[in-house]
């Protein structure tokens, strides 16, 4: 009994993956569990603050799970858990990268917003340029699109510790870009020389890219303001397999619902029931999720109802041989125990054996569980 114990207690922990920081891999090379959860750890120096993993099925196309460690304010330790709730797929390969990041000093954030400014500077002053008395913009959509990518580049390594993310200029950038293309500056030059017109307008063009660049940098300093962290090490662990799944046969038990058409004096009625039936599903491979509720498995399921059908006449319905109506659909299972089902009913009048087979739709909802009935593939 205590040896069945214990064996049931170490069956019940989660498994604990273990990143070998030197070698950039996992410790003793394991197979990863399948649908359950598990953790990973690792050993990393007391000035790293968060811990990033990104985990993503190869080939599937996928964007990676992300899951994040962040030390906290008086832990000091010199290592790191993960927990990875979201479970992996039986027979899969994953592809695993674990980034550690360290903090930033004040000086260092400046030089990330200098750099943006900088950078920001020169293509707004490629892109925009003085026509006659037009300011002029040679591609609006083009402007904002680079002057995005070079402030995601600019914080490409870093991330905040408070959550804060930047997600692209706001609509505000967008607007004052579109104002000040063929913006004109008539007034400015009225009685104005030849040299004091091509002053002014380089002055207003240059007024206007300051203004323009400032209102850019006001959109990032929030996420620079925050707690930030820069990219210290990063590991890449490719082609990780998780165990291969069990063979099983899900079984299930429900109502099924069914209409019966009869005539009685050439008088046309219709009788409807729910009828408990069971079965079993031959699930497909593919699975899918919507809203975050996990649908795990679309599958045929195949069965018999418990009992026979019968219509306003009194003749009862079922499949020859067994004597029972025997039903296929086709249905999704729902929070792992809910099979949910549509399809066919295929009955034959049992009282009069020279009518033929009649195929009437169904709709059940069943209770479904998983019997094993082999080892894994």
């Amino acid at each position: 009994m205590l040896s069945l114990l214990s064996f049931g207690y170490a069956n019940a922990q989660s498994q604990i993956i273990k990143l070998d920081s030197e070698n950039g891999s996992f410790k003793n090379f394991p197979i990863l569990p399948d649908n359950e959860v598990f953790a990973i750890e690792g050993e990393i120096d007391k000035s790293i603050k968060l811990v990033e993993i990104a985990i993503s099925e190869e080939k599937s196309g996928k964007d990676p799970v992300l899951y994040s460690w962040n030390r906290s304010l008086n832990n000091n330790s010199e290592s790191f858990s993960v927990i990875i709730t979201q479970p992996l797929k039986a027979g899969a390969t994953y592809d695993f990268t674990i980034t550690t990041f360290k903090s930033l000093e004040t000086e260092a954030k400046k030089k990330i917003l200098g750099n943006i400014l900088i950078r920001s500077h020169h293509l707004i002053q490629s892109e925009v340029i003085l026509k006659k008395n037009e300011i002029r913009v040679n591609d609006t959509k083009g402007l904002i699109k680079g002057l995005n990518e070079i402030a995601h580049q600019g914080i490409a390594l870093q991330r905040s510790r408070n959550g804060i993310e930047f997600n692209g200029l706001s609509g505000l950038v967008e607007s004052e870009i579109k104002k000040l293309n063929k913006l004109k500056i008539k007034n400015l030059m009225r009685k104005r020389k030849t040299i004091e017109k091509d002053s002014i307008s380089v002055a207003a063009l240059n007024k206007k890219i300051d203004y323009l660049t400032e209102l850019i940098l006001t959109e990032i300093k929030p996420f620079i303001s925050s707690e930030l962290v820069e990219q210290y090490r990063k590991y890449v662990i490719t082609e990780v397999k998780t165990r291969k799944g069990n063979f099983t046969l899900p079984i299930n038990g429900g109502l099924y619902a069914w209409n019966l058409n009869s005539n009685i004096n050439n008088v046309s009625f219709s009788n409807t029931g729910l009828t408990p039936g069971v079965g079993f599903t031959l699930p497909f491979k593919r699975s899918f999720s919507v809203k975050g509720k996990s649908i795990s498995s679309l599958g045929l399921s195949l069965g018999v109802l418990t009992n026979k059908l019968e219509d306003g006449n009194g003749d009862r319905y079922g499949t020859p041989t067994i004597n029972l109506p025997v039903y296929g659909a086709l249905g999704v299972n729902i929070f792992r125990v809910i099979r949910v089902n549509a399809g066919v009913l295929m009955v034959s009048n049992l009282d009069n054996p020279t009518n033929k087979l009649k195929f009437l739709p169904t709709f059940g909802i069943a209770l479904e569980l998983d019997a094993w009935i082999g080892v894994r593939k």
